[in-house]
């Protein structure tokens, strides 16, 4: 999935850290109009077979637990959180707050900044794996650089600044593997039912991805 010229300053064995924004990866697979193999994505992160190893951490926005309204929409979303758990992934969640909208809005840049700072210097990886588009995280990237740590981005190559490419050592364009993963809507297909595994792939209920995120120019959480 990688070519080899990718790590050509990369040691055969790489302890590696992978922060993955959930509802980043989540638009990003959207504009794509894929579903999220998430095991795949760990793999392509995390990457045994070229001597990676490690753990990948996924921020979640959850939505907020005092407003009745949201209590179905966080059912589903900590059932999710439960899966990623279970499979491996290291879990972060935020609540959110309503925005008035019927949409709601969980900051975990901070979180994640912060823990990245802090994990890189209780694990001590040799890379550092970014899964966000969002030019804010330059500012990580260039800190731990300078720590020793290389730091990868992964998203979609289009829709990263030059300031971020700029800020990291190198950028893994993210739309070669979702072009391997289902469409989001697979009408028809007679597929496996929401909320249930199908080759380590989560199959959450198609308008519940749509609706977390909200409008194309208004994330529910970022």
């Amino acid at each position: 999935m990688h070519s080899p010229s990718q790590y050509d300053s990369v040691p055969l064995t790489t302890r590696t850290l992978a922060l993955i924004d959930e509802s980043a990866l989540l638009a990003a697979a959207r504009a794509c109009n894929r579903s999220l193999d998430w095991l795949a994505i760990r793999k392509f992160l995390i990457e045994e077979s070229m001597g990676r190893y490690g753990e990948a951490a996924v921020y979640v926005g959850l939505p907020p637990s005092s407003h009745a309204e949201y209590q179905e929409q966080r059912s589903k979303k900590l059932r999710f959180c439960h899966w990623l758990k279970t499979h491996g992934f290291l879990v972060m969640t935020r609540d959110g707050a309503p925005t008035g909208d019927g949409y709601y809005k969980a900051n975990i840049n901070l979180m994640m900044a912060v823990d990245g700072m802090e994990l890189c210097g209780e694990f001590k990886p040799q890379v550092l794996m970014l899964v966000t588009a969002d030019p804010d995280f330059g500012h990580l990237a260039l800190a731990l650089r300078k720590k020793g740590v290389r730091v990868e981005l992964a998203a979609i190559e289009q829709n990263v600044s030059s300031d971020l490419k700029g800020s990291v050592n190198h950028v893994i364009d993210l739309r070669p593997l979702f072009n391997k993963f289902e469409n989001l809507r697979n009408e028809g297909s007679g597929g496996s039912a929401p909320g249930t595994l199908s080759s380590g792939r989560y199959i959450p209920d198609v308008e519940d991805e749509l609706e977390d995120l909200g409008p194309a120019d208004h994330h529910g959480y970022s």
